[in-house]
């Protein structure tokens, strides 16, 4: 009814901007929330905006402003974000494995233990545990904190590999 095919984006060779009126009926959000969120986006670059000045004065209330996603930009922009993301991940498991690195090394020396005495014929029930309860709860939450930060960096490696054969896509076209 509107005249706005649902389609545009997806279209290549489409007219490359839009108005905030579109973006609202595209994204099925009221009017007011497509002002904010361009703004949003606006101000961390994520879109630029054309201003086209209906008359001489340029009044901003006569001047309809036509937004824009410049691809290569907003590809680069998140592929640092995701290699910000991968550097604090990284350093956040480091951090982590160096404040339990004696209860991490405690427990390689024990499976270590284990292994010999399981080749040895010794059965594991019948070795002292060398680690405390408290050290095994401790240990465990460590593994799992790291266990989530390894399917983080995989996640957004993943993120990398899909913008990055975007980006390689966009410069073929």
């Amino acid at each position: 009814s509107s005249g706005i095919n649902a389609e545009w984006p997806l279209r290549p060779g489409a007219k490359r901007m839009i108005e905030q009126k579109q973006v609202a009926e595209l994204a099925l959000i009221p009017y007011k929330d497509a002002k904010e969120l361009l703004y949003t986006l606006y101000t961390q670059n994520f879109i630029e905006i054309q201003e086209l000045h209906r008359t001489p004065d340029f009044s901003p209330l006569r001047t309809f402003y036509l937004f824009h996603v410049p691809i290569e930009k907003l590809t680069s922009k998140l592929l640092n974000v995701c290699y910000k993301a991968i550097y604090n991940l990284m350093s956040i498991r480091k951090d982590n494995l160096n404040e339990n690195s004696r209860l991490v090394d405690k427990s390689l020396r024990a499976d270590a233990s284990t292994l010999a005495a399981t080749q040895q014929g010794i059965a594991p029930e019948d070795l002292e545990d060398m680690l405390t309860s408290s050290e095994k709860q401790q240990l465990c939450s460590c593994m799992r904190i790291v266990k989530r930060l390894d399917l983080g960096e995989i996640n957004i490696l993943d993120s990398i590999c899909a913008l990055t054969h975007f980006g390689n896509n966009q410069n073929v076209h």
